[in-house]
């Protein structure tokens, strides 16, 4: 309960009287005339109920006693992390890549070597002059 609320006399006295589970609950209600089944709303409105679970609370009565449904357990908050710009998003990518293309750095530069030698050996003429 969030706040101490006053409850008019009015709506403090439907607390003498415990709810059913028709005023609290919707029901599935066949229509024979039409062959169709509908769902009937319940009696007591969710924010009157909600109303009532308070009252009863701070008059010290059992809210499921008096025929209010028992409270929902919270759902833990699912922590969602900001989106970020797509750079900062790619970081950690860009820089695994980066490590690993720094690992292999010698055998490129060594291959590299190797292929500017062949390049070379390529355009040397065969004739002695």
């Amino acid at each position: 309960m969030s706040s101490y609320k006053v409850f008019s006399a009015k709506f403090i006295s439907r607390l003498a009287n415990p709810l059913k589970e028709a005023d609290v609950k919707p029901q599935l209600v066949f229509n024979e005339a039409k062959q169709k089944s509908f769902w009937r709303p319940p009696r007591v409105p969710l924010r009157v109920q909600n109303d009532l679970r308070k009252a009863c609370v701070q008059y010290g009565i059992d809210p499921v006693a008096y025929g209010l449904p028992a409270a929902a357990a919270h759902k833990p908050l699912k922590y969602k992390p900001n989106k970020l710009e797509k750079h900062e998003r790619m970081r950690s990518e860009r820089q695994e890549t980066i490590r690993k293309n720094l690992e292999k750095m010698p055998q490129t530069i060594q291959a590299w070597k190797e292929d500017k030698l062949k390049e070379l050996a390529k355009q040397k003429t065969s004739l002695p002059f």
